[in-house]
C-alpha cells in the first residue's frame, strides 16, 4: 500500500494560460501563505513507465505532478483527452485525484501500461514526450532504453504506426515525416523474441493461445502485417503467463479480451504489450476455434444469470 509522502499546498493548473493571463491582470487567486500557483500546458507533461515504478511530470517545474496539492484541469485542447486518462491512474494511485478529470479521458496504450506498471505487472519500459520534446530526446532515449527502440503511435492498432528505430536517422525520419505530423507517439524498450503471444482472455479463463511470428525478418508479428499464427496448446503454456493475461484484462475492466505477451529470447522474462478490448474472434486467424470458445463462455454466462421469478 502507497503511503502518500508530505506535499506541499502548491496547485498546478494544467491548460491554465488564459486564467494564469486573467491572474496576472487581475489579481484575484488567493491560495494562502504556504501554496502557490503554477500553470503548464498538457503538452509540457511528460511521462515515464517501467516496471513498478512509473513517473509524470511537469518538464516546465521539473516537479512531480504527484508533489502538487491540487491538480486542476481547466481546458481541454486537443490532446488533453489523449493524455489525460493516463495523468488520472497515475495521480490516483498516488492518492492525488485530479479536478475535473472525468468522463473527458480516454483509453490508450500509454494509459494502458501505466495501470499494468503501477500493479508490477511487467511492461517493456516506456516514455512519452510531447513532440518539440521529443524531437530533441534521441540520445537520451537511446540511452535509458537501448539500441533498437520502439517508436510507435499512443493509439496505434494492428502494428500500424510501429517503427524499429536502430540509428538517429531512422528516428528523425519516421518524426519528421508529414504523414505523422498529427501523430503522437511512445518510445519503448524493444523485447528481442522469437515472436509474440495472443491471449484470448474470457471471463477467468485463456481458452486460446496464439504464437505469431513475421515471415519478412520484420519486428512485426501482427498478422495484419502479414505474421504468420500457429495455434499453442493451452495445457503447455505457463500457468503463470495465462493468470498474468487474465490479470492484465481484469485490471482495462475486461472480461473478454486479447492480451499481448512477448517472451524475451535472452532472460526469458515475460511481459504485457497490450490488452484489445476488442480482439478480433469472428475473423482473422483460427477464427472457427476462437467462434467455438466464445460462444461456450456466452452459455456459461447465460448459465448462471439468475432466474427472474414469475408470479
Amino acid at each position: 500500500m502507497h503511503t502518500p509522502e508530505s506535499r506541499s499546498q502548491d496547485v498546478l493548473f494544467v491548460n491554465g494560460g488564459a486564467f494564469q493571463h486573467q491572474c496576472a491582470t487581475s489579481p484575484g487567486l488567493e491560495l494562502g501563505d504556504e501554496a502557490e500557483a503554477y500553470f503548464c500546458g498538457i503538452e509540457d507533461i511528460a511521462f515515464a513507465i517501467c516496471t513498478g515504478q512509473t513517473l509524470v511530470f511537469d518538464t516546465i517545474s521539473g516537479r512531480d505532478l504527484a508533489e502538487f496539492g491540487l491538480i486542476q484541469i481547466t481546458t481541454y485542447p486537443r490532446p488533453t483527452a489523449t493524455l489525460l486518462s493516463t495523468v488520472s491512474a497515475y495521480l490516483a494511485h498516488r492518492e492525488r485525484p485530479p479536478v475535473n478529470s472525468a468522463a473527458i479521458s480516454a483509453p490508450t496504450k500509454l494509459y494502458q501500461l501505466m495501470v499494468l506498471a503501477q500493479d508490477d505487472l511487467p511492461v517493456p519500459n516506456t516514455f512519452h514526450l510531447a513532440r518539440p520534446l521529443l524531437a530533441d530526446s534521441y540520445a537520451d532515449l537511446a540511452d535509458q532504453l537501448g539500441l533498437p527502440f520502439i517508436l510507435k503511435a499512443v493509439n496505434g492498432t494492428g502494428g500500424r504506426l510501429n517503427y524499429l528505430i536502430e540509428t538517429e536517422v531512422d528516428f528523425r525520419r519516421y518524426l519528421e515525416d508529414p504523414a505523422h505530423a498529427e501523430v503522437a507517439f511512445l518510445a519503448q524498450q524493444f523485447i528481442p523474441n522469437n515472436g509474440t503471444f495472443r491471449a484470448l482472455v474470457l471471463g477467468r479463463d485463456v481458452p486460446i493461445v496464439m504464437h505469431r511470428c513475421s515471415t519478412d525478418g520484420s519486428h512485426l508479428s501482427n498478422t495484419a502485417q502479414g505474421g504468420h499464427a500457429t495455434l499453442f496448446d493451452v495445457d503447455t503454456f505457463e500457468t503463470d503467463v495465462l493468470c498474468m493475461a487474465v490479470r492484465a484484462a481484469a485490471l482495462m475492466g475486461c472480461e473478454v479480451a486479447g492480451v499481448n505477451l512477448v517472451q524475451d529470447r535472452n532472460t526469458r522474462q515475460w511481459y504485457v504489450l497490450e490488452v484489445s478490448s476488442n480482439p478480433a474472434i469472428a475473423t482473422g486467424a483460427f477464427a472457427q476455434q476462437k467462434t467455438r470458445a466464445y460462444s461456450a463462455y456466452l452459455r456459461s454466462k447465460l448459465a448462471a444469470k439468475p432466474s427472474v421469478a414469475r408470479l
